[in-house]
């Protein structure tokens, strides 16, 4: 049987955000006790929420969200869980060392999944300025692979913001978008560490956008008890 998991945030008031772009908002713009209809108005930017990076976000001719092959988004996913208590990086060793212990060979087109346990802090204050990240090398790594899509349950694979030195390069989103491979950020992988999954990536169709929302659901092959 077929069990449906999913690894998305709810769009809600409060998400947490990069303090590079504006905090979502939320209006109700037509209500059932005056229209005897509800609808409701979104304004939000492309990376907010659980949502995907298009290379265009880092890469200076980069292919769209519109651009991308369906295929890109649907296909074989494994959640490494490589857990951090902070700002501690997840290396090409680590990440390795975990597909090793449980027998797993990812390969060109495959996308991986990236739990570090921060997906139970969502609401905290530390979400943005003090989650783990990947490594360079990492990132090298999942590109070097030929992997789709990489997926973190953190707001950004990168070093975190309030660490961030002046000058500081977006060597991860460089490395990964650069060669094609997707990232998915603010992921929910608790139901999900150590296995495999189908990975379909709603990602709303954005003309021009260099990311946008969406719903990620894990398929889960699982068999059935009589």
């Amino acid at each position: 049987m077929t069990r449906v998991v999913d690894l998305s945030h709810p769009l809600e008031p409060g998400m947490p955000h990069a303090r590079t772009i504006p905090a979502a908002e939320f209006t109700q713009v037509r209500t059932w006790d005056e229209h005897r209809m509800r609808a409701m108005r979104l304004d939000m930017p492309t990376h907010i929420g659980t949502h995907l990076d298009a290379p265009s976000h880092f890469v200076a001719d980069g292919v769209t969200v519109d651009e991308l092959p369906l295929e890109s988004l649907i296909g074989s996913a494994y959640c490494a869980q490589v857990l951090r208590d902070g700002p501690d990086p997840v290396t090409a060793t680590d990440l390795k060392s975990t597909l090793d212990e449980h027998g797993v060979v990812l390969g060109a087109g495959d996308a991986l999944l990236v739990r570090t346990g921060w997906d139970e802090r969502y609401a905290e204050p530390d979400y943005v300025d003090k989650h783990p990240y990947l490594s360079v090398d990492a990132a090298q790594w999942a590109a070097d692979t030929g992997l789709r899509l990489v997926g973190v349950d953190t707001i950004t694979p990168e070093y975190p913001m309030g660490l961030r030195p002046p000058d500081y390069h977006h060597e991860i989103h460089g490395t990964l978008l650069g060669a094609g491979t997707l990232i998915v950020e603010n992921l929910v992988l608790r139901e999900i560490p150590d296995r495999w999954c189908t990975l379909f990536l709603g990602a709303l169709s954005v003309l021009g956008g260099d990311g946008a929302p969406a719903r990620a659901l894990a398929l889960l092959e699982e068999s059935s008890v009589a």
